[in-house]
């Protein structure tokens, strides 16, 4: 699995571990590293990540073991669209969008400013745990 600036294909929708410490997970073609097409799914085990920045990109690889090819699973294709497309973004988006309507027109720059830089903190941060608490509670490797 590779990516480029978010563009590539990865694993999404691991599941829990299997008694051999295999997963299922489905690899998807992703853009903004927002899963787009369900390609394939397999048993496979997890291995190591590299991480490489390149002037203005970066590369991430991951290696797998794949130990085969199973069917595609409807439920967890509709779980991963769900979870990437709808309440990932309303948990990320929700609460700064919320913020900065309430806020308004009626303060100055410096603090609309401070504001704004709180929410892509919140943005980043929401989206860092909800990745880590994912790979904690499906026992894969720290990313």
């Amino acid at each position: 699995m590779s990516t480029w600036n978010g563009f590539g294909t990865t694993y999404r929708g691991f599941s829990y571990p299997n008694r051999d410490g295999s997963h299922h997970a489905t690899e998807w073609a992703v853009l903004l590293f927002l899963p787009v097409i369900p390609l394939r799914r397999h048993r496979l085990t997890v291995g190591d990540s590299s991480y490489t920045q390149y002037g203005n990109g970066s590369t991430s690889v991951t290696h797998y073991a794949v130990h085969e090819e199973t069917p595609l699973v409807g439920g967890e294709i509709l779980r991963t669209y769900l979870t990437w497309w709808v309440i990932g973004p309303l948990i990320v988006f929700g609460p700064p969008a919320l913020v900065l309507s309430l806020v308004g027109d009626g303060i100055g720059f410096m603090t609309y400013f401070l504001l704004l830089a709180s929410c892509v903190a919140w943005c980043i941060w929401v989206g860092a745990a909800m990745e880590k608490r994912n790979r904690r509670e499906r026992a894969l490797p720290p990313a």
